[in-house]
């Protein structure tokens, strides 16, 4: 797909990424909230995936029955609380009685996915940054002014918005230009996560599912810390290695506390100790 590059030349690439479409959050109620809760939430996929795997799969097709009941009411025209309470019981209710079919599903996807990420990601990223004519848009069209340091941040920083729809735009673009030989990897990876979810559906589940909570996790808290700091937000592009070893950390701690309680269950109350039986 792409030529191959210097690894420091990729990672400085990398960082004017981040730079660009990951601007500073204001420190506000709902950035707050939505930090702890994903810290919260990513914190409870590391340490509990395993012991609460259907109650984790029937909570996220409790939301995404919600969202397909609200987008239905827009067509229909229904009300769109019902709508979005009848598809949230209603894929509640499938999944809690299949939930092994979502985790299997889950498997093959995220292994896809993480070979779709690799292979946008080889070659060099610079295709993904704004071309010139779009950097000096807002310079020819006079938008950039700075009385101010919240519009200097904002002149430097385009919206999320914005960001995020010029970002997909050049990702659709990229996954056009695979080809057949581009999309060879995620095919395998899926049919290897397909493998994997027959063969060890229980032990593969939990392991992407912490890896998910663990980037959750560290996600969330680095948002609640680059609202509170802003000079986090320098810090963390300067330093992304530490963002990906911080995540790998959490994840393999996670891993290990779980296969500790696994193999050593705890006793339940009234249960005799292993002693006194063979007394």
């Amino acid at each position: 797909m792409t030529q191959s590059i210097d690894p420091q030349a990729w990672s400085q690439t990398f960082q004017s990424l981040l730079h660009y479409y990951l601007p500073p959050l204001e420190n506000t109620p709902f950035a707050n909230v939505v930090g702890l809760s994903a810290f919260v939430a990513g914190l409870f996929l590391v340490v509990r995936a395993a012991k609460y795997e259907r109650a984790i799969v029937a909570t996220c097709a409790l939301f995404i029955g919600a969202w397909i009941g609200y987008r239905i009411s827009l067509l229909v025209g229904t009300p769109q609380p019902i709508s979005a309470a009848i598809g949230a019981v209603g894929l509640t209710a499938a999944a809690y009685h299949t939930y092994k079919w979502w985790l299997a599903a889950g498997s093959v996807v995220v292994l896809f996915f993480l070979a779709v990420v690799f292979q946008l990601g080889r070659g060099d990223l610079q295709r993904y940054l704004p071309s010139p004519d779009e950097i000096n848009q807002a310079m020819k069209e006079g938008q950039v002014t700075l009385p101010s340091q919240a519009e200097q941040i904002k002149n430097l920083h385009p919206s999320r918005s914005d960001a995020l729809a010029k970002m997909w735009e050049k990702v659709k673009d990229e996954l056009t230009k695979l080809g057949p030989v581009g999309w060879l990897v995620p095919m395998v990876a899926g049919i290897i996560g397909a493998v994997l979810a027959w063969w060890a559906l229980r032990i593969f589940a939990v392991v992407w599912l912490g890896f998910i909570g663990s980037a959750v996790a560290v996600i969330g808290a680095c948002s609640v810390a680059i609202a509170h700091w802003p000079q986090f937000h320098t810090d963390l592009i300067a330093h992304p290695d530490i963002l990906g070893i911080t995540i790998l950390s959490v994840w393999i701690l996670g891993l290990i506390m779980q296969a500790k309680e696994a193999r050593f269950p705890k006793k339940k109350s009234g249960e005799p100790s292993k002693e006194a039986a063979k007394a």
